[in-house]
């Protein structure tokens, strides 16, 4: 029993979308640029947001979303991103991770991703889903909560042992 939940919490680690460090790969740095691109940009200054939509694509390093609004707020004064609000088919691809849901939120400060809605997070064929999939970035864990009386499912696959 203990090692299931040693498997399963490392799965969870595993899925969160924090990029390891790697060779291949390079972690998400808030200095990184955003690149967004939509059929549709909508800009409110004084508010402090803007509104992109329609096949919208956001890559930030090794990170691409996928949705199709996306609202980004600013920090009041300030040109840097606070915070992304995902609404609509929303997918998060991060090499062979990919979390999907109805609703995302992106908060930089706290470095974390809330996903909202029919919450999965796949890589390879392990897979958690949930009604609500908090990542936390900057830790490397996640929580994955049910509905009312709903549950929580994860789908685990064994490593192949390899022959030495």
């Amino acid at each position: 029993m203990i090692k299931l939940l040693q498997l399963t919490l490392g799965l969870l680690f595993i899925l969160t979308l924090q990029a390891q460090a790697a060779e291949e790969q390079r972690p998400l740095s808030a200095d990184q640029p955003i690149e967004i691109t939509a059929r549709q940009l909508e800009a409110f200054q004084q508010q402090g947001k803007a509104i992109f939509s329609g096949s919208v694509v956001a890559k930030q390093g090794n990170i691409t979303l996928y949705c199709e609004k996306l609202v980004a707020y600013t920090q009041t004064g300030q040109q840097q991103v606070d915070h992304l609000e995902a609404f609509g088919n929303v997918r998060v691809v991060q090499l062979n991770r990919t979390a999907t849901a109805d609703r995302a939120i992106y908060r930089h400060r706290q470095g974390t991703l809330v996903l909202i809605g029919h919450a999965e997070l796949h890589q390879e064929q392990n897979q958690v889903s949930g009604a609500e999939i908090t990542v936390f970035l900057k830790e490397n864990r996640s929580v994955v909560k049910s509905n009312d009386g709903g549950r929580v499912k994860a789908l685990l696959f064994p490593e192949p042992k390899q022959e030495q």
